[in-house]
C-alpha cells in the first residue's frame, strides 16, 4: 500500500456530531466505490491509525469522508480539529466492499456514518442502471439526518 498526502480543502459540518471533509485528490490515487483508506492520526506520537470509507465515488474530482467525532475517540477528534489547508496521511485505498452491477434489484440498509461507503456507490453506479434501489437510512433523532437534499435527489 502507497501512502499519499490529501489537501483538505473543504469541513462541513453535518450535524452536531458528523462533519465531512473534502481532501483534493492525490495524483495516482484510484480506488472503487466502497473501499476505505487507513488515516494516520499524528496527535501524539506514536502516532495510530484509523479506516474512513471514501464517501464519494471515484468519478469526482476529489475524496469525500464521513466522520462521525466519538467522545473520547482519538482519530475522530483529531480528523475533526483539523483545518482548511492542512495535510492528512492516508494509505491506501483498501477494502472490498464494492457492488457488482446486474439486473437484480438492490437493497441497502444503513445507519449514521455507515452510510458513507453506499453514497459512494449510489453516486458511481446508480445514476445510470435500470434497477431498483430501496434504500434504508437510519438515525437516532431528525436532528442527526444529513445528505438530505442527496438523498432527496437521488429518490
Amino acid at each position: 500500500m502507497q501512502a499519499h498526502i490529501f489537501k483538505i480543502l473543504e469541513k462541513k459540518e453535518l450535524t452536531k456530531d458528523v462533519f465531512e471533509l473534502i481532501l483534493e485528490r492525490p495524483e495516482g490515487f484510484s480506488f472503487e466505490a466502497g473501499q476505505f483508506f487507513t488515516a494516520k492520526i499524528e496527535d501524539i506520537t506514536p502516532p495510530c491509525f484509523r479506516g474512513y470509507s471514501i464517501a464519494s465515488g471515484p468519478s469526482k474530482a476529489n475524496i469525500e469522508l464521513c466522520i462521525k467525532v466519538v467522545e473520547g475517540g482519538r482519530g475522530s477528534n483529531w480528523l475533526n480539529s483539523l483545518k482548511k489547508d492542512d495535510n492528512l496521511t492516508g494509505i491506501g485505498p483498501n477494502g472490498k466492499f464494492t457492488l457488482q452491477n446486474s439486473n437484480k434489484d438492490i437493497l441497502i440498509v444503513a445507519t449514521g456514518t455507515g452510510i458513507a461507503p453506499f453514497k459512494a456507490m449510489l453516486e458511481e453506479h446508480l445514476k445510470d442502471q435500470s434497477q431498483k434501489v430501496h434504500l434504508v437510512f437510519g438515525v437516532r433523532y431528525v436532528e442527526d439526518i444529513f445528505y438530505k437534499d442527496l438523498l432527496e435527489e437521488l429518490a
